[in-house]
């Protein structure tokens, strides 16, 4: 598997560990520093990201990626596309899709999320 194939596998694992609120596995994915950005300005450290999804107050389906792509460079490696949620709220059931920007380094032999931007 190459560099790139490693990021979106990384990536799609991410978005489905966030479906589970699987905070464990997460917290072992995020790179020493991380940072989660919204639209509104707003910053996130490690902890508030984790304490954000373990805070949904609905009943998460699933969360899968669409139209992924990534761009591996020297540095790192960006990761762009759509991030959908099907959730239930109120015995209702409703899709959420929003843009994303992931930025992974390599941490100890192994890609981790260092920078993730929320679009939506």
């Amino acid at each position: 598997m190459d560099a790139r194939d490693e990021v979106l596998e990384l990536s799609r694992r991410i978005a489905e560990a966030i479906g589970r609120r699987d905070l464990g596995w997460l917290s072992g994915m995020l790179a020493p520093g991380f940072v989660q950005r919204t639209l509104a300005g707003d910053a996130n450290d490690a902890a508030a990201f984790l304490r954000a999804i373990e805070g949904i107050d609905v009943e998460i389906l699933f969360v899968r990626l669409e139209r992924v792509e990534v761009d591996v460079r020297d540095a790192g490696a960006l990761a762009t596309g759509v991030q959908l949620a099907r959730v239930r709220v109120n015995g209702e059931e409703a899709e959420d899709r929003r843009g994303f920007v992931d930025w992974f380094v390599r941490v100890k032999g192994g890609w981790r999320l260092q920078v993730a931007v929320d679009l939506g």
